[in-house]
């Protein structure tokens, strides 16, 4: 069987931005450029040559997130949110593995040795994901509810403002991803970012499950992001 299928786009983006366009099909493939693109062949990059990707494992059927079903409630936390409530993807097993995996194989390419899970369902998300990658990971909390010393930030989001702490001692690698459930404006990325840049540490990106289509064109972000899903 013919598994030849060309990817094309305006430009090939060696680090990363394919990555976020490409439509992941019956098995995941990692270019010689660590570039995810989709389960066939050839990638056809924008000065017209075509790369042979090498298998790199199974990722069956990652396409299948997208239909996954979802739950929202409007008006929560506050008037005027649509709420996606990402514990109807921890309720079930296969929902959890698929989302793990998923992002397990996207996030391969920033190369990254520590996370930062931020408060509070990224703690779980995170928390898989260095499992999977055998890396550690620490929290970013909320103002208050780390012990020790540790250093904060205050930063605006979706629906009001807001305060993230985090302890300087726990960040043990040097290349760091932030892991959150949802990405919106940007704003809790973007203070996690600024915080692990006081300490030195390289911010390679951010992950997510969930990325909100209405803020993607409204924000300036200094990291790439991965996501899995538009909503």
């Amino acid at each position: 069987m013919n598994n030849e299928v060309s990817v094309t786009g305006s430009q090939y983006q060696k680090a990363f931005g394919n990555m976020l366009d490409t439509k992941w099909t019956r098995s995941c493939w990692l270019d010689p450029h660590g570039v995810s693109v989709s389960g066939a062949a050839f990638l056809q990059t924008g000065d017209n040559t075509s790369h042979l990707p090498h298998r790199h494992h199974d990722c069956t059927l990652m396409n299948d997130f997208d239909s996954v079903p979802l739950e929202f409630f409007q008006d929560y936390p506050e008037p005027g949110v649509n709420f996606i409530d990402v514990g109807c993807i921890f309720d079930s097993p296969e929902h959890w593995r698929l989302a793990i995996d998923t992002l397990h194989a996207k996030t391969e390419a920033l190369h990254f040795d520590f996370l930062l899970a931020m408060d509070a369902r990224g703690f779980m998300i995170a928390g898989a994901l260095a499992y999977e990658r055998k890396v550690g990971f620490a929290m970013a909390r909320k103002a208050g509810k780390l012990p020790g010393k540790a250093i904060s930030i205050d930063y605006r989001r979706e629906y009001g403002s807001a305060t993230i702490e985090i302890q300087p001692e726990r960040i043990k690698g040097q290349r760091v991803l932030i892991v959150d459930d949802v990405l919106a404006t940007g704003g809790t990325i973007e203070a996690a970012a600024s915080l692990l840049r006081q300490l030195g540490k390289e911010v390679v990106g951010a992950a997510a499950l969930f990325d909100i289509a209405f803020f993607k064109d409204k924000r300036v972000l200094t990291m790439p992001v991965v996501s899995l899903r538009d909503v």
